[in-house]
């Protein structure tokens, strides 16, 4: 049976990407694979905006005769759309063929869209007539940004820093390191919430719950006169950005009206000083985000988090805090523009499952034990293996921390019984770790061993796949979240 079946990669394409992607596919993808691509098939045409390509595959394979598929993408502002002629359905290399070639395309897709934000300027605006904006920053060198760094991913950054940081001390005050490093870690927990808002300016609240994420296209000659001028223009932007607020009613909805206010400032601002654009480059998303994160803590029968929103284009959110009352959660500009609402509530869900897991506290009390051993119970160990203990110690509290992430998987997946929108959201997040795991072998097996608290996206992605419809029965999260991360290790080997 022959049929064509098209699958719509991207929707809602930017008008101004629709070249720029057409370029970067044709370089990534068309090039890239000249020596699969039959050249007498290849054909590019475009027509009122709209870029189409037509190719040949023809993949060999031993001692059987090519796999042979008829291609064709369709690249415009409405969507980003691949088809295949003449598919036999009853063909497993054909469509297998067929899984590849849209894992490809839709991963040179995802590449481009996520490569032209690090050139969009980004701000986030919040509900209020004060302080309460963030504009772009012109450096990676201030105290907020070495807080972005540390606090953005997992608490089990901040114990292990504390842990690597035992290790110089020992050599400069000895046996007194310990009592130090334990008090200093004291502190942080209790203070942990407190020190994440400081992340950013924008903290929705019940009584300001709105925030919205303004990006700004721009182009080659923008980005080079920020890099010669950037330190202080975009310093005056921001404190020209520190007075714009998004009104709101009183049920707290945003006001239409005022997104073209908005609109219509950001421009004046930039064009201001010397940053030409037209209302076309410019995107407004608001999202309630108090509302939202209010929502999930009732399902979850807990208080509500403090919240910060961090001018940051990478997809991303963390938690942290000694309890459920004393807790905040951070969410990046990245993760209220590229997730719908639906699937931020489930990223949202994971980092109410670490808080209910009392995820920090637990960290601090693995550290410190490993801190109280390395100095009194192994401390021969430690001096026989040097730093090569480190490495053993910083391995299992990794490994430690896999558990966690799975366990808060699986608290989000129970209490908001949506797996599928979880999974969604982590193929967005991690299309390239998916696209790699799933085509090379090796990196399902070496993700398990990387220095990260986050066990491998693939195997995020394929729990959540299996839970769709069985959430109900999962009694215990943390068991069974350890069983699944030792089938998964062990399973990665095979």
């Amino acid at each position: 049976m022959f049929s064509e079946k098209a699958v719509v990669v991207e929707t809602g394409l930017p008008y101004e990407a629709v070249d720029g992607l057409s370029s970067f596919f044709e370089r990534y993808y068309i090039l890239a694979n000249r020596r699969y691509i039959d050249q007498a098939s290849y054909q590019k045409t475009k027509s009122n905006g709209t870029w189409t390509f037509f190719w040949k595959l023809s993949v060999p394979e031993r001692e059987q005769q090519s796999v042979l598929l008829d291609s064709h993408l369709k690249i415009d502002q409405g969507s980003v759309e691949l088809s295949f002629r003449d598919l036999d359905d009853n063909d497993p290399r054909q469509q297998a063929l067929r899984a590849r070639t849209v894992d490809d395309v839709q991963n040179i897709v995802w590449s481009f869209l996520q490569n032209a934000k690090t050139t969009d300027l980004y701000f986030v605006v919040g509900s209020d007539d004060e302080r309460h904006s963030e504009a772009p920053s012109e450096g990676g060198s201030t105290n907020r940004s070495v807080l972005k760094r540390i606090l953005s991913g997992n608490s089990a950054n901040v114990f292990l820093l504390f842990m690597l940081l035992s290790f110089v001390l020992f050599f400069t005050i000895g046996f007194y390191a310990l009592f130090f490093l334990i008090a200093s870690q004291f502190v942080y927990l209790l203070y942990a919430d407190k020190i994440m808002l400081n992340m950013g300016n924008v903290r929705p609240t019940f009584e300001r719950p709105l925030a919205s994420v303004v990006s700004v296209k721009t182009n080659s000659e923008t980005i080079s006169f920020l890099r010669k001028h950037g330190r202080k223009i975009l310093g005056e932007i921001r404190s020209s950005v520190s007075n714009l607020h998004v009104m709101q009613s009183v049920d707290h909805s945003v006001v239409t009206a005022t997104i073209q206010d908005l609109k219509s400032s950001i421009i004046t601002i930039l064009t201001r000083y010397g940053i030409s654009v037209s209302p076309d480059d410019v995107e407004i998303r608001t999202k309630d985000v108090y509302g939202i994160v209010q929502k999930i803590a009732e399902k979850f029968h807990q208080s509500v988090p403090k919240v910060v929103i961090v001018n940051s284009t990478v997809s991303n959110a963390s938690s942290t805090g000694i309890s459920a009352k004393r807790s905040s959660i951070m969410i990046t500009a990245g993760s209220l523009h590229d997730l719908t609402d639906q699937e931020l509530e489930t990223i949202i869900g994971h980092e109410l499952g670490h808080v209910k897991g009392h995820d920090p506290v637990i960290l601090f009390g693995i550290t410190g034990f490993q801190l109280v051993g390395m100095f009194y119970l192994w401390y021969p160990l430690v001096e026989f293996l040097g730093l090569f203990y480190f490495l053993v110690a910083f391995s299992v509290i990794f490994a430690i921390g896999k558990v966690l992430e799975t366990r808060a998987d699986t608290e989000s997946a129970i209490v908001l019984g949506d797996p599928q929108a979880f999974a969604d959201s982590l193929r967005k997040i991690g299309f390239r770790e998916l696209y790699r795991e799933k085509y090379s072998p090796i990196s399902k097996l070496l993700d398990w061993f990387r220095f990260d608290p986050h066990p491998p996206t693939y195997f995020r992605v394929s729990r959540m796949s299996e839970f769709i419809g069985k959430t109900s029965v999962v009694k215990h999260a943390f068991l069974v979240s350890l069983r699944d991360c030792i089938v998964g290790f062990f399973s990665a080997f095979s």
